[in-house]
């Protein structure tokens, strides 16, 4: 994708340098969205990684204000004429600083502008005045955008989240699985999952662990029901192959207004599992009718039913796998969503 002339940048709030490490010692692992997206925009990638590596005042900045502003100066101090962020927490200092930049633009994922800080400083900085575009997942975001920032609706687009589908792929045919499978720590409910469970001989396994969380563990510190295995240090195949055995895979969620869990959500969906999720607010954008059974936050009651409905009922689990995967490979694999991320920077560029 041309972005017109000069540097381009992707920028993404979290240790990409780690997050590569960990995936060279594996056999086989998914593609990772900033590395396709810099390979689309033919741009340079900078991370959190880069943080420690930078000027005294860079780091110096790290430690005053946080990973967040220091990434968006060293970003900034590398001259960049587009950019790209991953997340809205390194795109705000960016953008501030970017408005001494002549002709610069800029594009974002906005995953929750709704918190307090967030409002007051992109209302502060007028960031829906600059030449950018942002893209969310939740129409919450999308609509809070609009009302409460009055921004042009040609400068916000939802898109959906994505997952490589190429990676996880269904094991085959399908086949009943055995027990529940849990995935993943943001703003995960495993209490209401444990107390759901706890008193039924369904084996549950959870992995609470993931690479861009920075939320508590959930099942830390707490009393562990003797059927229920805590998972960790999984490799990408191992991720793959809990969820293929899994009869069903639950997200269980607090209620947010952006989409926590959707990762899982998509991986189990990609490798032909049924799934039940907590009817978070954030979630429901994600989800097309019939691809899930939802269940209300926090009512351990309705998850049991839910779980012990699809496991006594094989077609229907079927069924409701299949229409998950379907879901997923129409419009919800990471090549989309590069291909709408370039879309939404061209028609910016346009209009530049």
């Amino acid at each position: 994708m041309s972005t017109g002339k000069g540097k381009r940048f992707v920028v993404v709030t979290a240790d990409v340098e780690t997050v590569m490490n960990r995936l060279k010692g594996e056999t086989e692992s998914p593609r990772q969205d900033f590395v396709e997206l810099a390979k689309a925009f033919g741009a340079d990638l900078l991370s959190f990684s880069d943080v420690p590596r930078g000027s005294a005042f860079t780091r110096l900045l790290a430690k005053i204000a946080g990973k967040a502003v220091a990434l968006a100066w060293l970003a900034f101090r590398r001259g960049g004429v587009f950019y790209f962020a991953t997340a809205e927490n390194t795109m705000i200092p960016l953008a501030m600083l970017l408005r001494f930049r002549r002709g610069a633009t800029f594009a974002f994922i906005g995953h929750r502008i709704t918190t307090p800080p967030k409002r007051r400083a992109i209302r502060a900085l007028g960031l829906f005045r600059q030449r950018m575009a942002m893209l969310c997942y939740s129409q919450q975001q999308e609509k809070f955008a609009a009302g409460f920032f009055r921004a042009p609706p040609e400068k916000v687009r939802r898109i959906h989240f994505q997952v490589d589908e190429k990676f996880f792929t269904p094991g085959g045919a399908f086949q009943p699985g055995r027990g529940v499978v849990a995935v993943g720590r943001e703003l995960r409910d495993y209490p209401t999952l444990f107390q759901a469970l706890e008193k039924t001989d369904i084996p549950v396994s959870v992995c609470a662990s993931s690479p861009w969380s920075k939320r508590a563990d959930q099942t830390a510190d707490r009393k562990i029901p003797a059927n229920v295995t805590l998972r960790k240090g999984l490799s990408s195949v191992e991720l793959r192959e809990l969820y293929r055995n899994a009869a069903v895979v639950v997200v269980p969620l607090m209620n947010v207004d952006w989409p926590a869990g959707v990762t899982s959500l998509f991986e189990a969906q990609a490798c032909g599992r049924p799934v039940v999720v907590s009817a978070s607010e954030g979630i429901l954008d994600s989800l097309e009718p019939g691809t899930a059974l939802l269940v209300p936050c926090g009512d351990a009651n309705a998850m049991r039913a839910a779980v012990e409905r699809l496991i006594a009922n094989p077609t229907e689990a079927e069924a409701l796998a299949k229409a998950g995967l379907a879901s997923v490979l129409r419009d919800r694999t990471l090549d989309q969503f590069v291909a709408r991320i370039t879309e939404t920077c061209r028609a910016m560029e346009a209009r530049s």
